[in-house]
């Protein structure tokens, strides 16, 4: 059969395969959550599913008569997985709060436990993936001469059309289609695929290249030196491609921000590199002579160029900049796209056409014979899943934390530039092997001056001065700024400030809006604890208990640096902070609260979007007290109108009861939702006012009385409705917003905003005479401040607290507060 025809077929399997990829991890990550554990788990259980598959299919691909059959039949497989794996993973809830509830959060058997769930849902559709490349490469390599060239070019072109997928996944079918309907979309692909390939193969067999008689003898052929060696690169080429993706993707964040566009953006510049060098080696690979000597080479091309890249990077501080000058700024989303793949392509690409190259060298040295094409190649690709899901777990638990991200980067680039001296002196060319061996001890001597320390640190230091904390810990770099007027701020590794001292006015309100709305609040929920503002105000209230859910583990050693406005809020007993993420926490408690406040970060960044979701709003929503309050942060000024209207549709479509208030700044709105009416009760308000440590923390950001509380108030359900309109539902299938706010110019496209320093902002409108971020603040919150409408038809007990209502109604309706009301008698 034609080789072309072949690759065609593979181009649009791969296509399928990223598709179903993207789709499973998000679906997963509702259920395992999006912590860096779970989503390793998913990875590695997928990965572990492929080299199942491909293990499976090297033993049995060199016997059979008809491989492109059972190559279709493996494609039909895949998309019947790929329709029934979403319904399976969307009702995947009650399998892990049984996995929790019998072996609790930590320890070995949790950690196996939520494996052994993820990789026997994702078990037959991966498996299933594995089979397809020693299936083909059975029919694709008839010749001993022509293995690189057979091998390189189906690992080019599937891995080309992964590149397709995961642009096609990312940036057109979940946006547009949502989840459900992105996993039908590759399943019609996938059939298409499968039943060409058994048409085309049903009549058309080969001869087994292992007859049954010799298959005892024939099956397990002795490898030569060269061939093990070659196995034992290819599986340490794994280890290494994962542990640079996990670096770059954790490096790259401070420039491209952490959109799940960027991330689409990495991933496909990733493997297009990959696709690309498989495709360039596959046919020199059957004509060079020491194919070793050259798998030294390029083993030793992925050190430098790694250092080379390394290099690059230290520059995009003022490199990135002038790359948005130079294309007259980054006023569209089709720029700033292009920016990103520009960054991504500067750091990784050259590595990854290296790594590419490599399968078809490993390809051309381990096939020593056309009968062992299938079992040999399927050996290799087993091999090199192994070391990539080992390199995916250990560089991300245990390399990373311990040596940090430089000092990992230092690790990886010794471990390829060695394996190229162990290849080169085992090359049978002692002339050019003892060369390549010199250059590659030369490089691992260079790597340790060429890569400063703390490079990354220095970074962040040049843009936001002073780092008073940096921790580079698994989840995420968790650090503390300084600026000069002494305000400190905690960000994270792609630059973003969540909250610090200044935010410190905003935040308390955030928390005593909830709290003044209920009756009697005694057990709280706060997801997300940034510097612990919110929830120092939250303990000012006469509380039972207030556990705080925070993702990242380095944010508690931060917490001491705001003593001054958090005012060491974790010493209270009353305190419990746990980390997780607080859709998974929901899922798996059995507790309910009287107020659940969250307050997740802008939505343009990813993985926020799980937060925003009618199904985490029903989730809340049923860990609720009678008379509880859900509540929840929205950054408006960040977030395009027609966004903000999904989100409060959604909320309202959950909570018969809603009401939205605003911060001090009034960049921001609170969403409250109830089962019960929760309007200001006026009489509540005095009584909350009589507390000393409330009113005290409420004088500080500007609250005098009751009646200066209620003039934060935007709407309530009535008004929220016609806010909203007929706006589409924010749902786990079809998300939306994470991938239409970080596109709107209102999110400076996702990339740039007043938190991470303005980077970038000036760029948005090149040659601009004014601020642009303080320009845009300004203007959304005028073009906000027009749906506000009156509190008081909302306040209940106002002649109960002992106020005159005209009174109260004349105050409130002053556009400058004088003398508050005071009760009657």
């Amino acid at each position: 059969m034609h080789l072309a025809v072949l690759l065609i077929l593979f181009l649009f399997s791969g296509v399928a395969a990223l598709c179903y990829e993207v789709v499973w991890i998000r679906l997963l990550s509702l259920t395992l959550s999006i912590t860096v554990y779970a989503l390793t788990t998913v990875l590695c259980a997928f990965m572990g599913g492929m080299g199942l598959g491909a293990a499976l299919a090297s033993r049995l691909a060199d016997r059979v008569r008809r491989p492109l059959l059972f190559f279709g039949f493996a494609e039909i497989g895949i998309a019947i997985a790929g329709l029934t794996v979403p319904s399976v993973l969307f009702g995947l809830g009650p399998a892990y709060i049984w996995l929790q509830d019998t072996f609790g959060t930590t320890g070995v058997a949790f950690v196996v436990g939520r494996f052994a769930l993820a990789f026997l849902v994702l078990m037959v559709p991966a498996t299933l993936m594995g089979t397809t490349l020693p299936f083909l490469s059975r029919i694709a390599i008839a010749d001993e001469n022509e293995v690189g060239r057979g091998a390189g070019a189906l690992y080019a072109a599937n891995t080309l059309g992964a590149v397709g997928g995961a642009v096609l996944a990312g940036f057109v079918l979940i946006p547009t289609l949502g989840l459900t309907a992105t996993s039908r979309t590759a399943a019609a692909i996938n059939i298409v695929i499968g039943i060409l390939a058994i048409v085309l193969g049903w009549n058309r067999s080969l001869a087994p290249a292992v007859s049954s008689e010799a298959t005892a003898v024939v099956e397990r052929p002795e490898m030569s030196r060269a061939a093990r060696l070659a196995v034992f690169a290819f599986a340490v080429s794994g280890f290494t491609a994962m542990g640079y993706e996990l670096l770059w993707t954790r490096a790259l964040e401070h420039f491209t921000h952490n959109s799940t566009y960027a991330y689409s953006a990495m991933l496909a510049t990733f493997l297009a590199g990959i696709g690309l060098g498989s495709a360039l080696m596959a046919r020199p690979a059957d004509r060079i002579g020491r194919p070793l000597l050259a798998l030294a080479i390029v083993q030793l091309s992925v050190g430098l160029t790694v250092i080379v890249s390394l290099r690059i990077f230290m520059t995009f501080e003022t490199l990135v900049p002038e790359m948005a000058r130079a294309i007259g700024g980054i006023d569209s989303w089709g720029k700033v796209v292009g920016l990103i793949f520009t960054e991504a392509g500067l750091t990784m690409f050259a590595t990854t056409l290296c790594f590419g190259a490599t399968f078809p060298l490993v390809a051309r040295i381990v096939v020593e014979s056309v009968e062992s094409v299938g079992n040999r190649i399927g050996f290799a690709y087993v091999a090199n899943t192994v070391g990539s899901i080992l390199g995916s777990f250990g560089v991300g638990f245990l390399v990373l934390p311990w040596l940090g991200v430089r000092g990992t980067f230092v690790a990886l680039i010794a471990m390829n530039l060695s394996l190229a001296t162990l290849l080169a002196l085992n090359s049978g060319d002692s002339r050019r092997g003892g060369t390549v061996a010199v250059i590659g001890a030369v490089a691992i001597a260079a790597t340790f001056l060429l890569i400063p320390q703390n490079f990354l640190a220095a970074q962040f230091a040049s843009r936001f001065g002073e780092l008073r904390f940096y921790r580079e810990e698994i989840t995420d770099t968790i650090m503390v700024t300084e600026s000069p007027d002494g305000e400190r701020m905690i960000r994270y590794g792609d630059g973003r400030g969540t909250a610090g001292t200044w935010t410190a006015f905003e935040d308390r309100m955030y928390a005593h809006i909830p709290m003044m709305l209920h009756a009697n609040p005694k057990r709280i929920l706060q997801i997300g604890f940034g510097v612990g503002n919110t929830l120092a105000s939250v303990a000012k209230y006469p509380i039972e208990k207030a556990t705080c859910i925070e993702l990242s583990p380095g944010v508690a050693d931060a917490a001491p640096f705001f003593s001054k406005t958090n005012h060491n809020v974790l010493e209270d007993p009353r305190v419990e902070l746990i980390t997780n993420d607080g859709r998974n926490f929901l899922l798996g408690t059995h507790e309910k609260f009287d107020v659940i406040r969250s307050d997740p970060p802008e939505l343009h960044t990813a993985g926020v979007v799980n937060l925003y979701t009618r199904e985490f709003y029903e989730m809340a929503r049923a860990h609720l007290r009678p008379g509880g309050i859900f509540s929840i942060w929205v950054n408006t000024v960040f977030t395009p109108e027609e966004d903000l209207a999904k989100l409060a549709n959604t909320f309202a479509e959950v909570f018969p009861h809603v009401s939205v208030w605003t911060g001090p700044a009034a960049y921001s709105w609170v969403f409250n939702g109830s089962m019960e009416a929760h309007d200001p009760d006026v009489q509540r308000l005095v009584e909350v006012f009589d507390i000393d440590a409330v009113r005290e923390d409420l004088v500080t950001v500007g609250i005098q009385n009751p009646f200066y509380f209620t003039a934060h108030f935007v709407f309530g359900r009535e008004g929220l409705e016609a806010f909203a309109g007929d706006a589409p539902l924010v749902t786990d299938d079809h998300t939306q917003l994470d991938f239409s706010t970080p596109k709107s110019a209102d999110s400076f496209f996702g990339i740039a905003n007043v938190n991470t320093d303005h980077w970038l902002v000036q760029q948005i409108s090149p040659g601009a005479k004014y601020n642009v971020a303080d320009a845009t603040f300004m203007r959304k919150i005028q073009q906000l401040a027009r749906y506000k409408r009156p509190v008081f038809p909302f306040l209940r007990n106002v002649e109960a607290a002992g106020f005159d209502p005209k009174v109260v109604e004349a105050y409130l309706k002053a556009p400058q507060k004088t003398a508050a009301p005071v009760p009657a008698g």
